[in-house]
């Protein structure tokens, strides 16, 4: 769990403005990694800071943006492009539901729940999700990877419709539109229920994404269907499977991917493992599976372990993560 560095409260000059909160938070990583594609055990160092920020107006409506500085010096911060996302997300929220922009997850991809989500302490290098079989965004960044969404829950029901503009750059197909061409755009639908079956809660997702095609050519879709649920005694399991389709029959995309995961938590250990396979149009398939283990030291501090396994690339990491 992230604490909170630095807050501070920003309160504005003029008269009935609501109260503003800005938040700082961070983790570090260090420990080891080591896989084929690496010459040996190497050394393995990462910091991610997160800037965090909230507001509600006279009506109620809150808001709200974040930046991760990790992944904002290489987009929008760095080239001053806001037509990307740069690791920002910005929303705003009320009995409407809630609008969300930037780097967020499209409604398919909101509904349903990973393999990999499931009881997962993650490790420092996300080996456990990095394995050839695992599928996690679907079609999210297909385009140029800035969402828009729009999310709203009622009881135990939730649904989100998101749109992802083309804006110019390469669309599934793989053609850059010209200056004049305004593309077209990527859409998804999800939703979402929670189940109670005497105390545990299963929860089911199903949505359908459509990825934009930058001239009209061809394009993709894939339509997934998830199921969660959380145990007595610290266990959790789920199952994901997906249809795939496109428009090229000159590209050997996926056909279909299903993945299955598993977590078992006892006191302050963790530890969760997945599997997962994606068919191919030519009838190929690939599959791989993935561990991750953690020992929660207490504080913010957590001993991560992650393994991963393919016909590709066995991989390990080993080390601490530091929340603050």
């Amino acid at each position: 769990m992230k604490k909170v560095l630095f807050a501070s409260t920003a309160l504005v000059a003029f008269s009935g403005a609501a109260v503003a909160d800005v938040a700082l938070s961070g983790r570090a990583e260090m420990g080891i990694f080591d896989s084929d594609a690496v010459a040996g055990v190497q050394f393995f160092t990462d910091i991610d800071v997160t800037f965090t920020m909230s507001g509600e107006t006279d009506n109620g409506l809150t808001f709200g943006a974040s930046v991760d500085l990790d992944e904002g010096g290489s987009g929008a911060a760095a080239v001053a492009d806001n037509t990307d996302d740069g690791g920002a997300t910005i929303f705003i929220s009320g009995s409407f539901g809630t609008v969300t922009m930037g780097d967020t997850d499209g409604a398919l991809d909101w509904a349903l729940t990973e393999a990999g989500n499931v009881g997962n302490p993650g490790s420092i290098n996300d080996d456990e999700t990095s394995h050839a079989g695992y599928v996690g965004s679907y079609l999210d960044g297909a385009n140029d990877g800035q969402i828009l969404r729009w999310d709203y829950s009622f009881g135990d029901f939730g649904v989100a419709v998101s749109v992802e503009d083309d804006n110019g750059g390469a669309g599934i197909d793989g053609i850059a539109n010209t200056a004049d061409d305004d593309g077209d755009i990527g859409y998804a639908i999800g939703l979402r229920y929670n189940l109670d079956l005497g105390g545990t809660t299963v929860a089911l997702g199903i949505g359908h994404q459509e990825a934009a095609s930058a001239t009209g050519g061809p394009t993709a879709s894939a339509t997934g269907i998830s199921a969660s649920a959380n145990f007595a005694g610290g266990f959790s399991a789920g199952i994901v499977y997906a249809d795939w389709d496109d428009d090229d029959d000159t590209v050997n995309g996926p056909d279909s991917n299903y993945g299955i995961g598993v977590g078992y938590t006892t006191g302050a250990f963790t530890v969760h493992a997945n599997y997962g396979e994606v068919e191919f149009d030519d009838g190929t398939d690939v599959d791989g599976f993935g561990v991750a283990a953690a020992y929660d030291l207490g504080g913010g501090a957590v001993v991560h372990f992650g393994y991963r396994d393919d016909d590709v690339i066995d991989s390990f990491s080993l080390g601490l993560g530091l929340s603050f």
